[in-house]
């Protein structure tokens, strides 16, 4: 796998969005979105786009690094749209930047948070 990159690139889109709406089980007593459920929903978004990559079976891929970066919170009954895309880090290295953000009809979207996975492929 000389370059990662380009094979990210031709496996699928860079990037993506969902949208997620913040339900009972996701919030603490104050109605606040807690902390474990946003991270649980960033690493689910992170296999996902790694599944979608179908890497050769010699290969697995590593977390070497996490930027996590919290702006605001969120409260129960919000909706929440979370991006990410692909960045080259490295030959066999790739960033995996996932943004999730409030958006509200109107009103300009507010970030939540940002979150930086440096993913590393490499020989099982």
């Amino acid at each position: 796998m000389k370059n990662f990159f380009t094979t990210v690139r031709k496996a699928g889109p860079l990037k993506t969005r969902k949208q997620l709406s913040i339900q009972n089980d996701m919030v603490d007593t104050q109605g606040m979105l807690t902390v474990w459920n946003l991270m649980d929903t960033m690493n689910a978004i992170k296999r996902e786009r790694l599944d979608a990559l179908l890497i050769d079976d010699r290969y697995h891929d590593t977390v070497k690094n996490i930027d996590l970066k919290l702006y605001s919170n969120a409260a129960l009954g919000e909706d929440l749209l979370v991006e990410s895309n692909f960045a080259p880090s490295g030959k066999r290295q790739v960033d995996l930047k996932v943004y999730v953000s409030k958006r509200a009809k109107g009103e300009p979207a507010r970030r939540v948070c940002k979150a930086v996975y440096t993913l590393a492929i490499e020989p099982k």
